[in-house]
């Protein structure tokens, strides 16, 4: 949500950041031998990997804030719909911060068991995102909650 700071948020553009994104990790998969199976273009997951003839989906979300906040963005609710990790079917959720090269995934159902459990220590924004869609979404600090998560690092961009 680059412009979101200027009050300027571009859902198109913020879109097309989040594709780049998700090819950079598919990229990054596959150089540690993962096989691209599949992008989707619904909220069930955004693409699959094979590994070891297991077949595994990733729902990403990339991070393009222009600075290191401390925080993970996990997304729960959009325009009074369920959306984000409430509806991914993804078997690993993945959090991209692109200016900082890491990548920072978990199990979708570890990410659902952490919220339910410390959700009331994580802050919870509401009216988030692009103008009238009430995005909800809780912030985990990284710091706190680092243990939780694989961390990657891959080269800042």
């Amino acid at each position: 949500m680059e412009n979101d700071i200027n009050g300027e948020y571009d859902f198109k553009k913020d879109l097309v950041k989040g594709e780049l994104g998700e090819n950079e990790i598919i990229e990054y998969m596959q150089n540690l031998g993962f096989q691209f199976i599949n992008r989707r273009n619904d909220n069930k997951y955004d693409f699959s990997m094979g590994y070891n003839g297991k077949i595994y989906t990733y729902e990403i979300k990339t991070d393009i804030f222009p600075r290191d906040t401390g925080n993970i963005a996990i997304e729960v609710e959009s325009r009074g719909k369920p959306s984000g990790v409430s509806v991914t079917h993804a078997d690993y959720f993945v959090t991209y911060f692109k200016h900082l090269g890491e990548i920072w995934n978990i199990k979708t159902k570890n990410l659902l068991e952490l919220i339910d459990n410390e959700g009331d220590d994580f802050r919870f924004i509401e009216n988030a995102g692009d103008p009238g869609s009430n995005t909800k979404l809780y912030l985990i600090k990284k710091k706190d909650y680092k243990s939780h998560f694989r961390v990657h690092t891959i080269g800042k961009v």
